[in-house]
């Protein structure tokens, strides 16, 4: 008759060796048993993890609740451009913030601080949807003009409330750029072969980080005019635009380097500066667009 030890014995499982076709946990490299890493709890990804409905759920929790390692990530974001992206693509994201949740507080930064020193790249007044190479200028110009004449008021004053409304949105709508740059991002990286949620996962991350800039760049200039170190007859709008260029360029290129790293810096820079004139393009059409349709249709 089999003892008790030896029966236990025979019931527990003995654990499976390591094999070189284990897989191994993205993070910490330990080989996995399950669906999760047993040594830091790294999930292990699957081809569900890439499907747009998986993105939407978990996009929904995400906004639901707050990481504390945001405020760490906040900070790699300026120090280390595309680490987080590389990391989230190779699948290492159990130390690090969900990528959406980082946005929606780097948004919530820039908004504060575009709200401080009034300077907002992605904010447009009426009279600049008016301008006829923009492809729309000549609809949104008969649009205004048939609401002024319907209402009764003037242009002037529509024009007014239109800037109110257009400071608001504009500064919420800058979502709209995470689709628009996942699509260059996926024809200047075509040979990756990656999903079109890995695309947009980092998009949003680059923009991220370009909100980010674009908020200390907000700050510091506001400084500057507190401290009197720059005359109030300074040409702000010139200066904003060239130094947004610069500054949007040297991030981009610096975020491929530690997203896609093993690239010449020439073509890295070449890539960058094609996105950012993807950007522009972005910004002075569909983006306005879209800016323009959502404040009329509040004003009116």
């Amino acid at each position: 008759m089999e003892t008790l030890p030896s029966a236990l014995a025979t019931a527990v499982a003995v654990p499976v060796p390591a094999t070189p076709d284990t897989p191994l946990c993205a993070s910490c490299r330990t080989p996995l048993a399950g669906a999760y890493c047993h040594a830091c709890g790294e999930k292990r990804l699957h081809r569900h993890d890439y499907a747009l409905k998986h993105f939407l759920e978990h996009t929904v929790d995400t906004v639901t609740h707050f990481d504390l390692r945001v405020l760490r990530d906040l900070w790699l974001q300026l120090r280390r451009p595309g680490f987080l992206a590389a990391e989230w693509l190779q699948g290492r994201r159990v130390a690090h913030a969900p990528p959406v949740q980082l946005f929606l507080v780097t948004n919530l930064l820039f908004y504060l601080a575009a709200s401080a020193s009034h300077f907002s790249a992605f904010e447009t007044k009426l009279k600049y949807h008016f301008v006829g190479n923009n492809l729309y200028g000549a609809f949104a110009n008969r649009l205004v003009q048939q609401h002024v004449q319907k209402a009764g008021t003037t242009l002037a004053a529509f024009a007014e409330h239109f800037n109110g409304l257009a400071h608001v949105y504009s500064k919420s709508l800058v979502f709209l750029f995470i689709p628009l740059l996942a699509a260059p991002l996926w024809l200047f990286f075509f040979r990756q072969r990656r999903y079109f949620v890995e695309w947009i996962m980092l998009s949003t991350f680059l923009f991220a980080g370009m909100l980010l800039v674009y908020a200390a760049m907000a700050l510091a200039m506001l400084g500057l005019f507190l401290l009197h170190l720059l005359p109030p007859s300074f040409n702000q709008d010139g200066f904003y635009t060239l130094l947004m260029v610069t500054l949007t360029a040297t991030y981009i290129a610096l975020f491929f380097k530690g997203a896609f790293p093993g690239q010449s810096w020439p073509l890295r820079w070449g890539k960058a500066l094609a996105l950012t004139f993807c950007f522009a393009l972005a910004l002075l059409i569909p983006y306005r667009f879209v800016l323009f349709l959502v404040c009329y249709w509040a004003a009116s």
